[in-house]
């Protein structure tokens, strides 16, 4: 079959070939260099020179993060922050996406909803940071986890409504009239007919919230330092105006990346399934 390919096709697959490559190597060489670092020996941070490779390599830096207290510390609070962040996200905003998709808006009203979700999405962040640091110090939520939660919560829930209403907008309605039929109320089409066909993705919205939450850093820097730092705060935390500690701080960041890649690797298909749902709809 490769043999019948014109010069033109040859030329694309050639180009594809190199993008990929190129996708490949911008991911994967700053990720190496991470875990050299964070292997190396203080004193190779200094040389100059730098080095690329150590010399020795050494677990001296993580050795001392999991003997310290604070990062299991972090680590607890990251994955609770994302573990309530995901599952309020989900729950809110598929139920607010699905009662839009069925209140037969106009088009232009629908198409303004849709606006404001994508505005909140994207809008600078740092905008907010004074006003909602001033909110949760009015509600003594001040470096705790429900601080970070509730400010993610601003982040994820329009995200997850605006991908689920464009799901929900394209399946068939004849599947719920159907359920009307044979006597479903609301609740039941959308828990056993609407839900079910819509779970892929579903899935893929609750690993994209999740890695959201995951690696967020400025709501969490703002409203927790001490007792609710999470790991993106303990990773910042290592830049002082004493210097930059090169290498704690490089083991830090692999132990806040690796859950992260294990749990992509599990996720991958039903990722990929969810974004891709509907898309070769006939």
């Amino acid at each position: 079959m490769g043999r019948n390919k014109s010069p033109k096709q040859r030329l694309l697959a050639l180009l594809h070939g190199l993008i990929l490559l190129v996708a490949c190597l911008v991911v994967i060489i700053p990720l190496t260099y991470l875990v050299i670092n964070s292997v190396k020996l203080p004193r190779e941070f200094l040389t100059v020179p730098p080095t690329i490779l150590p010399s020795e390599v050494t677990f001296q830096h993580y050795q001392e993060l999991f003997e310290d207290s604070k990062t299991l510390r972090h680590f607890r609070n990251s994955l609770t922050v994302t573990l309530w962040t995901t599952g309020i996200t989900i729950v809110a905003g598929t139920l607010a996406a699905y009662g839009l998709a069925r209140m037969r808006l106009s088009a232009m009203i629908l198409a303004g909803v849709t606006f404001v979700f994508l505005f909140i999405r994207f809008y600078p962040r740092v905008t907010t940071v004074i006003p909602f640091f001033l909110v949760m110090r009015e509600m003594d939520l001040l470096d705790t986890v429900w601080a970070i939660i509730i400010g993610q919560l601003g982040i994820t829930i329009p995200f997850v409504t605006w991908l689920m209403l464009v799901v929900f907008q394209d399946l068939p309605l004849e599947i719920e009239e159907a359920a009307i039929v044979d006597g479903a109320n609301v609740w039941q089409r959308f828990w056993r007919v609407v839900l079910p066909i819509a779970m892929p993705s579903v899935a893929a919205a609750a690993i994209l919230t999740a890695f959201l939450s995951w690696n967020e850093f400025l709501i969490a820097s703002s409203v927790a330092r001490r007792k609710a730092s999470v790991l993106s705060i303990a990773v910042a935390g290592f830049v002082s105006d004493k210097g930059i500690q090169w290498g704690p701080m490089a083991a830090m960041s692999v132990v806040m990346i690796v859950p992260m890649i294990v749990f992509a690797l599990f996720a991958q298909k039903y990722l990929i399934h969810g974004i891709t749902f509907g898309a070769v709809k006939g």
